[in-house]
């Protein structure tokens, strides 16, 4: 493929969210494409985020390929209610332009508009290809985060026993889930959980409500509150948190549309650090459970506290947990496969 300029319309406005460096900015610094945020200038194809003015005068006069990057599963909203309050909110702050209705029908309209989309997961896929048939599931990168090895079985055993919660807030209510197993736990165990990630946050569309992240996890987890930390997420707090972490978990709200159609990124992200990870039972996590052949899915509480008395007692176990889900990232998510992913997603809409 020859060195292309791409217009982007980003997530943020110095491309470093985790949505901007992990996709599109790692592709196209891998390959020497050069990206504009000015899509007035002209461009060899248009990439749109989920932050994007779908109704801007910019797409219906532009003359290049458009390419919806769609990360989330805003076509599967929570209800109607919820779904028109969105599309009034983006109305109202100016993210939108053009007529009030479900943010979902704004989503519906671009998928039909754009030449592809790219999603993050086969579940998102399947709602998408409705509205567009060129459609290319596409995970994130995790080159910034870097392989941890395993600790020897042995190592484990010396260790108190301390969980990560990897994340942003918007996901952390799923903990209330595993509240009572966590109780549990700690009344034979020496626990500590520490929860990588932001301090604060918004409530609603990442600018109103402001909430304290401790706060809310307090109220949540009420038992073991004082057995949580917050440590302000960073890939190196991230990195160096995971270094001192017994095994990870991943509790999500399953009657969340949104939440349950979410991909595998983190229970990937996990294995890069060298962690066994519980999680819940979402169709992404059964999935890649199910071919990397581990034993992480939690379907309810009485199975959460169960699988993590196992890692607890039985360290062979929790290390071979790690050794299938690096082999896993090996063979099925490697830099290799994302770029040639990338390729021929934008290859696909090209002359």
């Amino acid at each position: 493929m020859r060195k292309l300029k791409i217009g982007y319309w980003p997530l943020s406005p110095n491309l470093q969210s985790a949505g901007d460096r992990r996709r599109l900015v790692f592709w196209a610094q891998a390959r020497g494409h050069e990206i504009v945020t000015d899509l007035s200038q002209s461009v060899d194809v248009i990439i749109a985020s989920e932050k994007t003015d779908f109704k801007s005068l910019i797409f219906s006069k532009r003359r290049s390929p458009l390419i919806f990057d769609l990360v989330d599963a805003y076509l599967s909203p929570l209800n109607f209610f919820d779904d028109l309050a969105r599309g009034v909110a983006k109305k109202i702050s100016g993210q939108i332009s053009g007529e009030i209705k479900p943010f979902s029908k704004h989503v519906e309209d671009f998928c039909l508009d754009a030449d592809a989309v790219i999603c993050s997961s086969i579940e998102q896929e399947k709602v998408i290809i409705p509205y567009n048939q060129n459609t290319h599931v596409i995970l994130d990168s995790h080159d910034e985060i870097p392989f941890l090895k395993p600790l020897h079985p042995n190592q484990m055993k010396a260790r108190e026993f301390r969980i990560l919660w990897e994340g942003q807030p918007a996901t952390i209510r799923g903990v209330r889930q595993v509240s009572s197993a966590l109780a549990q736990l700690a009344t034979t165990n020496d626990l500590h959980i520490n929860f990588v990630t932001d301090q604060k946050y918004f409530q609603f569309l990442g600018t109103h409500f402001e909430r304290n992240t401790l706060a809310l996890l307090s109220r949540d987890l009420t038992e073991v509150h004082d057995k949580i930390s917050i440590i302000p997420w960073s890939p190196n707090n991230l990195v160096e948190t995971a270094k001192n972490s017994t095994a990870a978990m991943i509790p999500i709200d399953l009657s969340v549309p949104m939440q349950r159609l979410k991909p595998e990124n983190r229970l990937l992200i996990m294995w890069r650090l060298g962690l066994p990870s519980l999680c819940s039972a979402s169709p992404a996590y059964i999935r890649v459970s199910d071919v990397a052949g581990v034993s992480s899915i939690c379907e309810n509480e009485k199975v959460w506290y169960a699988k993590f008395s196992n890692l607890v007692n039985d360290p062979g176990f929790a290390y071979e947990q790690i050794v299938r889900g690096q082999d896993y990232l090996h063979m099925y998510h490697n830099r290799d496969i994302l770029l040639k992913k990338w390729d021929r997603a934008v290859e696909s809409v090209m002359d």
